[in-house]
């Protein structure tokens, strides 16, 4: 199994304006992003281990950063594919709907 990525890009008369969205996916549903601008840096949902850490108890997930930092895009998807077991077992990941 592997991460699947969608990028969504601006659309309408001040698109130029806007970056585009990178989107990694996990069985068809988000759980991470890539951020458009260099360093290409990676994010991931994944649920809270003790859900009061932050003081609210209506969200069970949090975004973390990795540390790696990539030049390209296509080295941040290939990252996270080449490492797609390591990150499995050490996060439990959370996919939005």
């Amino acid at each position: 199994m592997k991460f699947t990525f969608k990028t969504d890009k601006p659309t309408g008369r001040y698109r130029h304006f806007f970056p585009s969205h990178h989107y990694i996916k996990l069985k068809g549903k988000t759980c991470g992003s890539i951020e458009d601008r260099i360093p290409y840096k990676i994010r991931f949902m994944v649920f809270k281990e003790d859900i009061m850490e932050d003081k609210n108890p209506n969200c069970v997930w949090k975004w973390i950063t990795l540390k790696q930092n990539c030049l390209t895009l296509q080295e941040a998807k290939d990252f996270v594919n080449e490492n797609f077991d390591a990150i499995m077992q050490k996060y439990k990941m959370y996919r939005a709907e």
